[in-house]
């Protein structure tokens, strides 16, 4: 099995002596890059350090056991952010000799997360929030964020090569990292909790807005007026805000819904296109193939035959599995 990341120069030169979580550490002025690697099963093994951590899956398995969240499995490619001193308490039920669980864990110190974040609530504040951005207060779920996993990818070859230059190309990267991080981290936060803020938050109800209107087409212009605001204002806030543009988010919440309703039996995909708000069947196609790297028939195909022949007889016609849409 590959790992998720390149590691091939650390493991060139690191030095094996625990079998569970034997620890590389390479260090900069303002973060430092800890490899793990476990060679044996383990339960209940105790992880903290003294600056917010970003800890990303590279291979294996991992259950991760952290405060105030359910444990959950850790998996290649997923990450979590954890705030300082926290406690990880962490299972390792697949590590094996000829196949060891990996994991990186990169520390980021407070004053260099500090600069940021007062420059960011300086310059470019969150919409209609009082405590503004900050990078992190509790344990945070991430879950295979492309933009994250490819500065992540960049931060190890930065740590392990050998170049003078290190801390200065480390620190471009880290900024964005965390601008990344708080953002992703808004966009969660207001997105789950969008319906007890539409009175009070304005992205929060042009996001309402896009949810129950998803069926139709939806402009720049039109969510703007919703949310009272100019239209190159709303556009900067909310991809300043969430990372993405609206006509992002609204791609990516089609997209959602059509896979939902490609879990039905029977339902023309046609139809599909049609009530996900896309006026052209081809461009429903390509849209959906470039946030799912298939096309509506291949998911459906995929879909339908990961389930048992026996389980889909006695669904009526038109039954959609799993279907909350949100």
């Amino acid at each position: 099995m590959e790992p998720y990341f390149n590691i091939s120069y650390h493991q060139q030169n690191r030095k094996l002596v625990d079998l569970v979580e034997n620890r590389t550490a390479y260090t900069l002025n303002n973060a430092e890059l800890n490899i793990y690697e476990t060679h044996k099963t383990a339960e209940k093994v105790a992880l903290q350090f003294t600056n917010p951590v970003l800890a990303s899956m590279i291979r294996g398995k991992k259950v991760m056991h952290l405060t105030d969240l359910p444990s959950f499995d850790f998996l290649p490619g997923e990450s979590v952010i954890v705030p300082s001193h926290e406690i990880m308490q962490i299972d390792f039920p697949e590590a094996k000799e000829d196949n060891p669980t990996q994991c990186l864990a990169l520390a980021i110190s407070q004053p260099q997360i500090k600069k940021i974040t007062d420059e960011l609530n300086e310059h470019f504040p969150l919409v209609d929030d009082k405590n503004g951005w900050n990078f992190t207060e509790s344990n945070f779920y991430l879950t295979n964020d492309n933009g994250i996993n490819h500065l992540v990818s960049h931060l190890i070859y930065i740590f392990t090569e050998n170049n003078k230059a290190k801390d200065v190309f480390a620190d471009l990267v880290l900024k964005e990292l965390i601008i990344r991080l708080m953002q992703t981290k808004a966009r969660t936060i207001l997105l789950e909790n969008f319906q007890q803020n539409i009175n009070t938050n304005r992205l929060s109800y042009a996001v309402k807005y896009i949810h129950d209107n998803l069926y139709r087409t939806l402009s720049v212009k039109e969510l703007s007026e919703k949310a009272c605001m100019s239209e190159p204002n709303f556009y900067r806030c909310f991809k300043q805000q969430f990372g993405i543009s609206p006509v992002e988010y609204i791609n990516q919440k089609r997209i959602e819904l059509a896979k939902k309703l490609l879990q039905t039996i029977e339902t023309n995909i046609a139809d599909i296109c049609f009530s996900c708000g896309f006026n052209n069947h081809n461009h429903f196609i390509k849209t959906f193939k470039k946030y799912t790297q298939t096309t509506p028939a291949n998911y459906r195909k995929k879909f339908l035959n990961d389930i048992s022949v026996g389980s889909l007889k006695n669904l009526p016609l038109g039954y959609v599995l799993n279907s909350q849409a949100f």
